[in-house]
């Protein structure tokens, strides 16, 4: 094996086809298929099932792609730490973030990267809140912004804020003076993110606990599509106020504190300890901390004053 082949192959399986990894990788179709052909000769397995409609890794082909993005990039980080005493970092860095909070700071972190760190090549990945850990342990991504992360063997993490869930509602829906009471937020009509999704969670707990039924009127997998069946007065949702920010200032939508304790959620930097650190995810991950730095930066944000 080497790094090359390493390369091509996970490419391969993350496309689930050869022609798309080709064009991606910017190599030649049958560059590609002999390289992956020479990798199964030298293993003497199959790591490829190929049909019709493309291929899928077999469950050596499973393995080595897990051992492999390890290697590649514990490969990219020793490449990057030869030239830790350049004066810009250089390098790939992968950011998960959840959907609601990527609508807040996505873009001014991209902006933060491109105008101190130019030689930083930033992917951000928006993503479910229940699939970020599982992106971080895989290695899929380098850091990951999890919620209501839990301490584990061989993550690193670092607290950023506790946020609100607020009650989301269009703006002439009527509501009580003051905060929400739970039994008066079983009486609405709910709309809420698919499950496994840990905002979903906190309501079903808080209801449970109450013993007060949570019925759900409608469920998306994607904040636009539960604004939209807000907006057309389909029902209430229960967000942070970073998922609707731009609406409400916009006043398409109201917003409401929930009186629960339940109706909060944690944001942590996490990290893999067991791997290398590469100077440009250290730069990352220092310009995420800046970004969350203080609660007063982020008022809105904060469950409580």
């Amino acid at each position: 094996m080497d790094l090359r082949q390493l390369r091509y192959f996970v490419k391969v399986v993350e496309c689930g086809n050869v022609t798309r990894a080709s064009e991606a990788l910017h190599i030649a179709q049958p560059a590609v298929s002999q390289q992956m052909r020479n990798l199964e000769r030298d293993l003497d397995m199959r790591l490829l099932e190929r049909s019709v409609h493309g291929v899928a890794p077999t469950a050596a082909g499973q393995t080595l792609y897990r051992h492999a993005l390890e290697l590649l990039r514990q490969a990219d980080s020793t490449r990057e730490l030869l030239r830790q005493d350049a004066e810009l970092p250089q390098g790939r860095v992968s950011v998960a973030l959840p959907s609601s909070t990527a609508r807040m700071v996505a873009i001014p972190l991209a902006r933060m990267i491109r105008d101190r760190y130019p030689g930083i090549a930033l992917e951000l990945v928006e993503a479910p809140s229940a699939e970020l850990a599982s992106l971080l342990t895989s290695g899929r991504v380098d850091l990951a912004v999890i919620v209501d992360a839990v301490p584990t063997r061989s993550i690193a993490m670092q607290h950023l804020l506790t946020e609100a869930l607020h009650l989301i509602a269009w703006p002439e829906f009527p509501m009580p003076d003051g905060p929400i009471a739970i039994a008066e937020l079983a009486r609405m009509p709910l709309l809420l993110p698919s499950a496994p999704n840990t905002i979903r969670s906190h309501v079903e707990w808080a209801m449970r606990e109450a013993g007060l039924p949570c019925e759900i009127r409608f469920e998306a997998s994607s904040t636009a599509l539960l604004f939209a069946a807000v907006m057309a007065q389909l029902g209430v949702t229960i967000l942070p106020w970073s998922a609707a920010h731009i609406e409400l200032s916009e006043r398409k939508l109201k917003l409401a504190k929930v009186d629960h304790r339940l109706f909060s959620r944690d944001l942590s930097l996490c990290w893999r300890d067991t791997a290398l650190l590469s100077n440009a995810v250290q730069k990352a991950k220092a310009s995420i901390l800046e970004l969350f730095d203080g609660p007063e930066k982020w008022p809105e944000w904060v469950a409580s004053a």
